[in-house]
């Protein structure tokens, strides 16, 4: 077998900042919905920056939330962060510890061609009419250079 040495992705090159020594940043909200809100609702959440790299504590709690169907996106894509069934749980985390997401950068996160740069915005989105009034509480964990 062969003797080898080999270096991390933090020790060859310039690392980047945000994931060598990201400053970890918590922002906690709410955002409530009324029982006539209706399909194509949109529930402005937050705006992160696109190099920012999202950490697994990142957690929607959706059990209150009006809709039976959980879509977070950007503005103009309603699923690129989470799309799931309410019933699938009271918490959804679209970020998963050590999964394909871990440690990379929103815009990577959201599926996006290339960084946008700047802020994006994070939505939910009504793809159905609520089922009910509701409320959706959240912890957004990041790391920004």
């Amino acid at each position: 077998m062969a003797v080898v040495k080999v270096k991390s992705d933090l020790t060859v090159g310039e690392p980047d900042p945000a994931r060598h020594r990201g400053r970890p940043i918590v922002a906690a909200l709410a955002v409530a919905n009324a029982a006539t809100d209706s399909i194509g609702s949109k529930y402005h959440l937050i705006d992160l920056p696109s190099c920012a790299i999202l950490d697994a504590r990142t957690a929607f709690q959706v059990q209150n939330w009006g809709f039976a169907d959980i879509r977070i996106g950007t503005e103009s894509d309603n699923d690129a962060l989470v799309s799931v069934l309410k019933s699938a749980g009271n918490v959804v985390s679209p970020v998963v510890q050590f999964d394909a997401k871990h440690g990379k950068p929103l815009w990577q996160v959201l599926g996006l061609a290339a960084d946008p740069g700047g802020m994006i915005g994070i939505y939910a989105h009504a793809i159905a009419a609520a089922t009910g009034a509701g409320t959706m509480l959240a912890e957004i964990h990041y790391r920004f250079r």
